[in-house]
């Protein structure tokens, strides 16, 4: 007997549209029984269940668990042990506030554990964005900034920071320098012989990590500035910018892209981004039909035209 057959016949609950062709109706339900044995045994009271979420209470505030990442993580994964999986993700999702309550009084303590991360525009945080530390770096997306502590990520809210009396600017340039580096892995390819590739793979960091790009990593900057792609947290592409045929680059890497934004967890954006002068730019896109078209931005393209 396999492991998702004891729940064959446990097939209350269908497969939602974002997740076909990531997991299977029958996979889904496992996911979604195990969830819900995991909080009953926890004695969290679940209080909704709907479409890739849980919602539950914890510490007397209504948490939306949801199972983007989950889902995506566990589609990678074939050795059978989801359960583990399933039960280690909600673990990490425990909250602690005396230890969240301290690193609010010590600022020189908690400073080590500040982090960034960059999230796309359908992220949905509890209670509102505007009560939280965020900022735009990428067009359309938002960077939070995070405490990572025991395993957790940990949303900085206003109002809790005061005491650190820090200004927002301060604690984004710490949390910034705060990425590990050293969890990034970075490999680059020669596309066709006409482009090179930098690639960067980790855990939760490499869309973070560019926002370094700003400030270092000169071997990055072409003689137009950069191409990057943020399709998730844990996958990123940046290309220098030579001459004008990066659109013909896009078309290249743009079915990579997508494959990684529908399936790798923490997806972001489809957008591509124009590094210029430690700014990034959107390159805009129209979709008519089933067909999408993507532009250089206006100042790339009048850059490309005044060297041409």
């Amino acid at each position: 007997m396999g492991f998702l057959d004891i729940f064959k016949k446990k097939t209350g609950y269908n497969l939602p549209d974002m997740y076909k062709g990531i997991v299977t109706k029958e996979e889904y339900n496992f996911v979604m029984n195990t969830a819900i044995q995991y909080h009953e045994e926890n004695g969290f009271v679940i209080s909704k269940i709907d479409e890739g979420e849980i919602v539950t209470e914890v510490g007397g505030e209504v948490q939306h668990r949801y199972f983007d990442n989950l889902v995506r993580t566990l589609s990678g994964n074939k050795d059978g042990n989801w359960r583990n999986i399933i039960y280690e993700h909600f673990n990490k999702l425990k909250y602690n506030p005396s230890a969240f309550d301290y690193l609010y009084k010590d600022f020189s303590y908690a400073s080590q554990f500040l982090r960034v991360l960059i999230k796309g525009e359908s992220f949905i945080i509890p209670n509102g964005i505007e009560n939280y530390i965020s900022r735009v770096d990428f067009p359309e997306t938002n960077t939070f900034l995070i405490l990572e502590f025991e395993g957790q990520f940990h949303y900085v809210r206003r109002d809790e920071s005061l005491e650190w009396e820090q200004t927002e600017e301060e604690l984004f340039e710490i949390a910034i320098n705060n990425i590990p580096t050293d969890e990034i892995e970075t490999k680059v390819y020669d596309l066709h012989e006409n482009f090179k590739i930098y690639t960067f793979f980790s855990g939760d960091y490499s869309a973070s990590y560019m926002l370094n790009l700003k400030n270092e990593s000169e071997y990055l900057k072409g003689k137009f500035g950069t191409l990057i792609s943020i399709p998730t947290k844990g996958t990123t592409l940046a290309c220098p910018i030579e001459n004008g045929n990066i659109l013909e680059l896009i078309e290249i890497i743009n079915p990579d892209n997508e494959k990684f934004y529908h399936e790798d967890p923490g997806n972001i954006t489809l957008n591509y981004y124009w590094l210029h002068n430690n700014k990034f730019y959107l390159f805009p896109s129209e979709k008519v039909a089933d067909n999408k078209t993507i532009k250089l931005p206006k100042d790339l393209l009048d850059l490309l035209e005044r060297n041409s």
